[in-house]
């Protein structure tokens, strides 16, 4: 049997992937599996095939996972794989589950028509994404405001795994109420800072009075320099008194005998 599932939308593709796996897994109680990762195509190749005529006793199906094997492999020389995927097209003992970026060259179109199990996953369009976001926030305990739902699905427009990646650091915040202007100070900080960026949010962590805008200020410069630079950088300030001065040396210390990295200092300069 053959399973062929293309388009640009990684994410979704990738979690159809999982889903189809853990199918098998739940109604074979034993499953043969390889995963098709383009190397060096002709002994991957050469691989799968034997893959796909092995026989063990303890293996009643088999599922290959290929990935990107027509874009990679299909151009150059594609009659030998198309003959093995039509020898395969009603094999109910072995599944090729297919993945591509694509639709199918020409030569490959009989993938689109059954009885191939075919499926594509296009970029979501504008109501779908912000219908997504609003799905995928919910199921990790989050509460957006519908401006805040728009600034990520203009943000992450063609990018899924951006998009979750982003709703996954999201969902460690203690407060999990997000507007569009709490949202875009906190994204914008995964983008490269510029010299003046830099000194501003370094002169709000040291002049911030509340410990909660002290650790937010904190995460933000995390998020986008390394910490020592950061640390180097507060202990410059020719404005520190002389008790932060010995502070910041018995910091360096610390660090430099390996009882603390820059983070924890930081952290703990925060919480003091």
């Amino acid at each position: 049997m053959l399973i062929f599932l293309y388009g640009p939308d990684s994410f979704r593709k990738r979690g159809k992937i999982k889903e189809i796996v853990a199918k098998y897994e739940k109604d074979h109680q034993s499953v043969g599996f390889f995963d098709f990762k383009i190397k060096n195509t002709e002994e991957e190749f050469n691989r799968l095939f034997e893959f796909s005529a092995s026989h063990s006793l303890f293996e009643n199906v088999k599922l290959a996972i290929v990935e990107d094997i027509i874009e990679n492999f299909g151009k150059e020389n594609p009659k030998p794989f198309v003959n093995f995927l039509k020898a395969n097209l009603e094999n109910k003992e072995l599944t090729i589950l297919i993945s591509e970026n694509k639709a199918p060259l020409k030569v490959f179109d009989f993938l689109l028509k059954k009885p191939v199990l075919f499926q594509e996953f296009k970029n979501l369009s504008a109501n779908q994404m912000e219908f997504f976001i609003k799905k995928e926030t919910e199921k990790r305990g989050l509460k957006l405001t519908a401006d805040a739902i728009g600034f990520l699905a203009n943000n992450f427009n063609e990018d899924a795994w951006g998009l979750i990646n982003e709703i996954e650091k999201l969902s460690l915040f203690n407060d999990k109420n997000f507007n569009a202007s709490r949202l875009k100070e906190i994204v914008e900080c995964d983008k490269p800072i510029t010299s003046n960026e830099f000194f501003r949010q370094v002169s709000a962590l040291s002049f911030s009075r509340s410990l909660e805008q002290k650790i937010v200020d904190l995460e933000i410069l995390l998020n986008r320099e390394e910490p020592a630079k950061i640390f180097n950088f507060l202990a410059s300030f020719s404005s520190n008194p002389p008790d932060l001065v010995k502070k910041f040396a018995d910091y360096d210390i610390a660090v430099k005998s390996g009882k603390m990295d820059y983070e924890e200092v930081l952290l703990d300069m925060v919480l003091a």
